[in-house]
């Protein structure tokens, strides 16, 4: 059977601008919260999220909107992503075999509500023009397709916070029906007032900082940003010699629909597509060496993440090392499933494990080893991605170090 391999990765982050910072930043544990400055937020009890800082704009394009847009998110990061996989500008290949695949829960919203909030009556504020070309959520595989040339089927995941793996799930597909030889593959996501709205009426927001598995923790933080991966067909890769990061092999996704916001109290969904995607990459438990979880800082998550991780690994759950990445980044919603497997792919790259920071307080119900504030070396060769979104849509994403 044919493999599927990753061969370029591009981060935009609320700890960094590119892999590298993005990379540091994860290793030595920054935290990426900050005051919210997107919005007026003197209405609400919280004020803080988790956004993106510096972030500078060198490049043009059409229909480009002044502030910082989902669509310059995701092209500098798939930008990134192709100048690694040695693609970009690389003209020798059938473009109609290179595919798109992108998870985002709010799209362009974010745009809309700073209009919305301007006199509309003026005609200088290009809210018509606006509408027209970036709203519809496939306006960001448009954009990507205009601009690097893939002209193969392209796909908009919808699956709230799971949205991402869903994305890379369609594209492994696609590969190994070898329909395509190439998908970039992730997602973005911004932090619109609705969205921060949403959480903020659910009282799911942490009002200082996210602390996963923590016996304190008191919810989430929104985060915004974005992650790219170059997946490639392996025979295609090793043909054109492209430089493999980590291997794509296996996935599992459920829907429990136990509850539109609350998981299953067994973790029943999670259960499933962690099993199916062990399954599927041929692997038995004991030969994870590191869960990227699923880790919101919400009550229910948390502790519900620990019950399936432990009814899928047994006694093995407890040997290996499990952090949340969220603890850093904020929950990045539609683009954080896709920011994660990049984290994965530069795990098993570096050997190097990131921490959950703002660890103090240990839960009984939350007993694993969640890598409390520290990174940790550890050479691993096979590693589990956990996302769960509302509705019990549920996706795990396993990568591999190539053998």
């Amino acid at each position: 059977m044919s493999k599927v391999v990753i061969t370029g990765l591009g981060l935009v982050t609320p700890v960094g601008i590119g892999v590298r910072e993005s990379w540091e930043s994860f290793v030595q544990g920054r935290n990426g919260a900050n005051e919210m400055k997107s919005f007026d937020t003197s209405k609400y009890k919280v004020h803080r999220s988790c956004e993106v800082k510096n972030f500078q704009w060198n490049f043009a394009l059409e229909n480009q909107i002044r502030e910082n847009t989902i669509h310059k998110y995701v092209y500098y990061a798939a930008r990134e992503a192709l100048q690694e996989s040695g693609l970009l500008g690389d003209t020798r290949f059938n473009r109609e075999r290179f595919s798109l695949a992108i998870g985002t829960l709010a799209a362009e919203l974010t745009p809309f509500e700073r209009l919305l909030r301007l006199d509309v009556s003026k005609k200088d504020n290009g809210f018509d023009k606006i509408v027209a070309a970036v709203y519809p959520p496939n306006s960001i595989t448009n954009m990507l397709s205009q601009n690097f040339d893939f002209e193969g089927p392209a796909m908009i995941s919808l699956n709230a916070c799971s949205s991402g793996n869903h994305a890379i799930a369609w594209a492994y597909d696609l590969l190994i029906d070898n329909k395509v030889d190439v998908v970039m593959v992730g997602g973005g996501d911004m932090i619109p007032q609705t969205e921060f709205t949403h959480f903020h009426n659910l009282k799911a927001l942490a009002p200082e900082r996210c602390q996963p598995f923590d016996k304190n923790r008191q919810g989430l933080m929104i985060g915004e940003g974005a992650g790219i991966l170059i997946m490639e067909r392996y025979e295609f890769a090793r043909e054109r010699g492209a430089m493999i990061i980590a291997e794509m092999s296996g996935y599992g996704l459920s829907c429990d629909g136990f509850h539109m916001t609350a998981p299953h109290p067994e973790g029943d969904g999670a259960v499933k597509c962690m099993s199916d995607a062990l399954k599927m990459a041929k692997l038995s438990p004991r030969q994870i060496g590191y869960i990227n979880a699923h880790g919101t800082g919400t009550p229910h998550n948390d502790r519900t993440e620990t019950i399936a991780i432990k009814r899928v690994f047994n006694e093995d759950a407890y040997k290996i090392p499990c952090s949340s990445t969220k603890s850093m980044t904020g929950h990045l919603m539609g683009a954080a499933s896709a920011v994660e497997s990049v984290v994965c792919c530069l795990t098993l790259r570096h050997g190097i494990v990131p921490p959950t920071i703002n660890y103090e307080t240990p839960d009984p119900e939350c007993d694993l080893d969640y890598v409390p504030n520290a990174a940790r070396e550890v050479k691993v060769d096979h590693i589990v991605n956990n996302s769960f979104a509302f509705g019990g849509n549920n996706a795990t994403t396993i990568f591999s170090r190539m053998g």
